[in-house]
């Protein structure tokens, strides 16, 4: 499959034409990871984001260092993606450091990464691309607040 048909079928890139998901590939670049590498990391600056074009990785988030136990902070596995689906879209919005730690699960996992400066240029410089890519993100990101405000209700407690 190629990065164009791959980000024709990400909910990021929905309701763009061929021609202007061709302009977002010629942005980014695919990377490869393998099993245990960490991908980004909570609380570091965020310069890219990601579109999944094959294999898995795990995103995690840090519940806070423990009183009186030493070492980094516990990681809590959030949701595991897969082909198509984007992470890194917050940083897109508001060039926030890192909220959570990305890390490759499944060897030879291949990322297209688009550098989110270049990304947002476009935006400005086609205004159509830019609107469509951030009604994409804001549902995507009302999806996922909707998403954790019922798991709260449900465990009655943090999500």
């Amino acid at each position: 499959m190629s990065v164009t048909d791959l980000l024709q079928q990400s909910e990021l890139f929905l309701g763009l034409t061929t021609r202007q998901v061709e302009q977002i590939a010629a942005l980014g670049q695919e990377v490869a990871y393998q099993a245990g590498d960490v991908i980004v990391r909570e609380g570091d600056p965020s310069d890219e984001i990601y579109v999944i074009c094959s294999g898995t990785v795990e995103v995690e988030v840090s519940r806070g260092a423990i009183a009186d136990v030493s070492g980094p902070p516990r990681l809590t596995s959030l949701a595991r993606l897969g082909q198509g689906q984007v992470f890194g879209e917050m940083a897109l919005v508001d060039r926030g450091v890192r909220s959570a730690t990305v890390r490759c699960v499944k060897d030879g996992t291949a990322l297209y990464a688009i550098p989110r400066q270049a990304l947002w240029m476009l935006c400005d410089s086609d205004h159509h691309i830019g609107y469509v890519v951030m009604r994409n993100i804001a549902a995507d990101l009302s999806f996922k607040l909707r998403h954790r405000n019922l798991r709260m209700r449900l465990v009655g407690g943090e999500a």
